[in-house]
């Protein structure tokens, strides 16, 4: 016996059917939930190094007043961290309140970025969940009108089939909203991450540089 008949699954474009013509946009949004999801993991993959390895480095370099062998391990690494280094090892100058600019500045780019499609990820589950009760409100119209128009004694498994079906819609919103919320959670505390490193990081050295002579002196 095949392993789909075992399951004894219903196959999906009958209960998409069934469902009604709101389960298409569900579908749409499980496929973005899952598109946003792999396509941040990517991202973050790539972007992920040893920003404390790296700033110690750094530091080692900073101190020997090897500017250039810095630069040159803040260019080799990844990642946000790596981002803020780099700026901050180009500055010219060391006034305190210019490096916490520049910091900050690039820290909030490399945010955004980082945080892209995370809003759009949280518009899904929250939206989801809402257009699955209206597909089973509409389908409970629908039930109830095909029993009022009924003639004669009302079949019990008519309204049970009528109000089986106007659930699918609340099921499918549900099975993309809980995905989409854990995601977002899981992503979002990885970009927590990241600002917190920055943050960290960047505050070290710019002690460090300021209070070591910068490279014209």
């Amino acid at each position: 016996m095949p392993f789909w008949n075992t399951l004894n699954l219903q196959p999906v474009s009958d209960l998409l059917d069934k469902g009604g013509v709101l389960m298409l946009p569900l579908f749409l949004f499980s496929l973005l939930v899952v598109w946003i999801f792999l396509d941040r993991i990517v991202r973050f993959y790539r972007a992920a190094g040893r920003p404390g390895q790296l700033f110690v480095a750094v530091r080692e370099c900073v101190e020997k007043h090897d500017w250039e062998q810095a630069q040159d391990h803040a260019q080799a690494q990844p990642g946000p961290v790596a981002a803020v280094l780099r700026v901050l090892l180009q500055a010219v100058s060391r006034d305190r309140g210019t490096l916490e600019e520049l910091a900050l500045h690039q820290a909030r780019h490399e945010l955004q970025r980082l945080s892209q499609r995370l809003p759009l990820l949280n518009l899904m589950a929250g939206l989801a969940p809402l257009v699955g009760l209206l597909g089973t409100v509409v389908g409970m119209v629908k039930a109830f009108q095909q029993i009022a128009a009924a003639q004669g004694a009302v079949n019990p498994g008519m309204l049970a089939s009528g109000i089986w079906e106007a659930l699918l819609t609340t099921v499918a919103g549900l099975m993309v909203a809980i995905p989409a919320v854990i995601f977002h959670h899981a992503l979002d505390q990885r970009v927590k991450r990241y600002a917190f490193e920055m943050d960290h990081y960047g505050t070290l050295l710019i002690r460090l540089l300021c209070d070591t002579e910068p490279p014209n002196a």
